[in-house]
């Protein structure tokens, strides 16, 4: 089952990523859509945690807050 990430205008569905923290998600696609550490995780639309685990046909997006400038 897939799992679509997202950042901004980025996107990428991978197959092996249910079963996974929203950490271990984080450390493995943040250098391929450019993830800064500061960017806040929802799951679903709702706001996760680093310790939540990743379910079947998951959207997790990395967002930062509206108004935040750069790439801290």
């Amino acid at each position: 089952m897939a799992t679509t990430i997202r950042h901004g205008v980025n996107n990428t569905t991978l197959d092996s990523l249910v079963g996974k923290t929203v950490g271990e998600v984080r450390e493995q696609v943040s250098d391929l859509l450019n993830i800064p550490a500061s960017a806040q995780v929802r799951v679903n639309g709702a706001p996760a945690g680093e310790s939540d685990i990743i379910g079947e046909n998951t959207t997790v997006e990395f967002v930062k807050v509206a108004g935040e400038k750069g790439c801290a």
